[in-house]
């Protein structure tokens, strides 16, 4: 079943905004690979049910070790998309484990707002 609603909406545009950028997005921490930028899921506060500022965490993630290529890529990656019409909010490098294996990555908050129809 596919997701609806607003926040599904946001996620989805976000992703096309994303690969319109040339990045490799997932939206599903099973496909999480390094090189690739994954959206968690929303957090969000609403005005009256109709109106929504949502979140959402990208984990940039690059290839390990974490050593200088890592970094390059990450805050070369990062300022791809600070540079874009997403709105960053704030970022800070991390390490996620994948597979078992942890991977250098950098988090950032973007922020949408959106109301419904």
């Amino acid at each position: 079943m596919a997701a609806t609603g607003i926040l599904a909406e946001a996620r989805d545009t976000l992703a096309v905004s994303l690969d319109a950028l040339q990045l490799r997005v997932v939206t599903d921490p099973r496909n999480a690979r390094p090189l690739s930028v994954m959206i968690n899921p929303p957090t969000f506060t609403c005005i009256n049910n109709n109106v929504a500022d949502i979140r959402f965490t990208l984990l940039i993630l690059a290839a390990p070790p974490g050593n200088q290529d890592a970094e390059d890529y990450l805050i070369t990656t990062a300022d791809t998309i600070m540079n874009s019409p997403i709105s960053v909010l704030d970022g800070r490098p991390t390490i996620v484990s994948v597979g078992g294996q942890d991977i250098p990555a950098y988090e950032l908050t973007v922020g949408i707002s959106t109301r419904r129809n």
